[in-house]
């Protein structure tokens, strides 16, 4: 076995008023026996990243926005890469947001909510989690995770529609590192599509649980996700807590089941 992987990337970097313009171009040679990485002289034409302008206050933000060139043996193919992580406070709250787009209209509307929020309470039983909440913590989530189709894997392969447990994706953060098995694109299933919208909605996950909105009252609640009962196409999620809470907090993910 010999496998020859190459990378051309580029990618701008936002973070605590520094902007960063990285370009890189290597290769990984592996073997049954080695696995050799080295950086190359060669460049292929990519598009100049752009970073959104934006006027928001926040306690950390980190933008970037990227393109790369992957080629696997004989196969090439590209992509484009944006993410924006922010970290929001009000008091002693913090709500962080992770997304794969620059929606600064989403977090402006966390942020006013997270403005009015009270003390903590205790979680509502049924509770809504929106589609970045959702995806945030989709790792832990209960029930059968399943891996969405779409885009190719590190080492140029389609990326099938299957259960998670049954991928066979290879995941590559860098070319200096060995690809690793990984499913690829988690998500949950569930026989039912249609979210209560009524229900009270998670809109931030804060170091200890989740920031819900009821349409009332935004306030802080550990939430212990026990089950999913519904998927909506867009990823909002709605989901039953345990009840009634944990006591013994100290071993728990909001997330967990």
């Amino acid at each position: 076995m010999r496998e020859v992987y190459r990378k051309f990337g580029r990618v701008v970097r936002y973070e605590h008023g520094t902007t960063i313009d990285v370009s890189e171009a290597g290769e990984a040679i592996e073997t049954t026996e080695t696995f050799i990485a080295t950086p190359i002289r060669e460049r292929v034409e990519l598009p100049e990243p752009d970073l959104p302008h934006f006027n928001i206050q926040v306690e950390r933000l980190v933008l970037s926005h990227g393109f790369a060139v992957h080629q696997f043996n004989d196969i090439e193919w590209s992509e484009e890469t944006r993410r924006l992580h922010v970290a929001l406070t009000n008091g002693k709250l913090r709500a962080r947001i992770d997304l794969e787009d620059f929606d600064f209209d989403l977090v402006r509307d966390v942020a006013a909510r997270l403005q009015r929020a009270g003390a903590e309470r205790e979680s509502p039983e049924r509770v809504r989690l929106a589609p970045h909440v959702a995806a945030a913590l989709m790792p832990h989530l209960p029930g059968e995770l399943w891996q969405r189709a779409g885009g190719r894997d590190g080492k140029g392969q389609l990326i099938d529609e299957v259960p998670a447990a049954q991928s066979k994706c290879w995941y590559r953060p860098s070319y200096r590192v060995r690809p690793i098995r990984k499913a690829l694109n988690l998500t949950v299933r569930s026989e039912r599509t249609d979210v209560d919208v009524e229900l009270p909605r998670a809109i931030a996950i804060i170091d200890d649980g989740l920031l819900i909105d009821d349409g009332r009252d935004v306030y802080p609640a550990f939430c212990e996700i026990a089950a999913i009962t519904a998927v909506a196409p867009d990823g909002e999620i709605e989901s039953r807590c345990r009840w009634p809470r944990p006591t013994n907090r100290s071993n728990s993910s909001p997330a967990r089941s």
